[in-house]
């Protein structure tokens, strides 16, 4: 437990020559990072079964996500683990978490807000069209 109040601590966070990653560490940011890419791959699988185009849409954007923290953070953890000075700088891993989250607030706002709106859009336009000859 002293270990994550050391690792989250600000000055150690903002240090840019931290100390090396633990061993604990590096798995446990590892095992996190790959199961972003795994659920990235299980979207992709998932995806042909959908017909609904703005569900296609949304379920693309997750696997955006998915894919894009995963391997920005295998790539950090990288860094981490050769220690290079300013590339394994804790900080890095605060910024790519709040990238996830900030990204992770749009694709909610598309999928509860603007998607229910397209949906409306497009039933209008198909109930009137049905009456057009």
């Amino acid at each position: 437990m002293s270990y994550i109040n050391y690792f989250f601590n600000l000055k150690h966070i903002f240090n840019l020559r931290p100390q090396a990653m633990s061993l604990r560490a590096i798995a446990i940011l590892g095992i996190i990072f790959t199961a972003m890419i795994i659920a990235g791959l299980v979207i992709i699988v998932m995806a042909p079964k959908i017909k609904d185009g703005l569900k296609i849409k949304a379920w693309r954007r997750l696997v955006h996500l998915f894919e894009g923290t995963g391997i920005a953070g295998l790539v950090y953890l990288f860094f981490g683990w050769q220690g290079v000075a300013l590339l394994g700088a804790r900080f890095w891993l605060l910024l790519i978490g709040l990238v996830f989250v900030i990204w992770l607030g749009f694709i909610l706002r598309y999928i509860y807000v603007d998607m229910p709106k397209r949906r409306a859009e497009i039933d209008s336009k198909r109930k009137y069209q049905k009456y057009i000859p």
